[in-house]
């Protein structure tokens, strides 16, 4: 029988700083994410979040979509209203992809890595991955709302992963039983931690640590130009630090 996400487990489990936020489950939708955009739309206060066992669309970055079959994974999202410039936002998408990997190596035991900027990876596939977006305001200057979407694999669907993801996906497994509900405790409890305290970014080493390629070479596309680079780490505001052929070093914003 599959675990379903259950709001009693996960509050019994969750933090006293994370007891206030909304959480609501519900079975099959098409997005997490564009649910929550449109709660936002329509007023909804922030910290909100949705639980889904399915999504017939679930999203991912670049306009990819994301697999989200029931049963086999969480797919969720917070609705967040962050006083915060559009430059320290980006620091959401960072800032949650620690707190998932942690979640993953306290409840599961598993050695997790971040491929930068929003992926979680286990034995260097793909297991997990963030999506934040975000709605300025007329001025352009302040963030009106933001909806972070997380989505993992806990066990490879009936039959195996797509053709097309089966080199680079990976599930987590259910070691010691279900983990569904403690996961996702774990989860919004990093998570809320990391987001009441965002500015003083104490994430920045844990990511750091995380880091999937450090010291290794990558290609870098950047429109029509792709070059070569050492991975070096990153900066204060999460960016890719890699270092060139001819010794100089180069910051980038978007991911590779």
């Amino acid at each position: 029988m599959k675990e379903c996400a259950d709001e009693k487990i996960i509050r019994k489990y969750l933090s006293d700083y994370a007891e206030d936020i909304k959480i609501e489950t519900v079975n099959t939708i098409d997005s997490t994410n564009d649910e929550m955009k449109r709660r936002a739309e329509k007023g909804e206060k922030e910290i909100s979040l949705l639980i889904a066992e399915e999504q017939t669309k679930g999203k991912g970055t670049k306009g990819r979509s994301f697999f989200s079959p029931d049963g086999t994974g969480i797919y969720m999202s917070f609705l967040l209203r962050p006083i915060y410039t559009p430059q320290q936002c980006t620091l959401l998408t960072t800032m949650t992809a620690v707190s998932t990997a942690k979640a993953i190596e306290k409840v599961a035991g598993r050695q997790s890595q971040i491929k930068w900027v929003n992926d979680i990876y286990l034995n260097r596939k793909k297991t997990g991955g963030i999506l934040t977006q975000a709605h300025l305001s007329k001025n352009g200057k302040e963030i009106e709302w933001a909806v972070v979407g997380i989505g993992i694999n806990l066990s490879e669907p009936a039959g195996g992963f797509p053709e097309e993801l089966r080199e680079i996906a990976t599930a987590l497994g259910k070691k010691d039983g279900h983990i569904k509900n403690r996961l996702i405790s774990e989860i919004i409890n990093e998570f809320i931690f990391y987001y009441r305290n965002l500015t003083k970014k104490e994430f920045i080493e844990e990511y750091s640590k995380r880091l999937l390629g450090l010291n290794e070479e990558i290609i870098v596309k950047e429109g029509e130009e792709e070059y070569k680079g050492e991975m070096i780490g990153i900066d204060d505001m999460c960016r890719l630090k890699i270092r060139l052929p001819d010794g100089r070093e180069k910051t980038l914003n978007s991911a590779l």
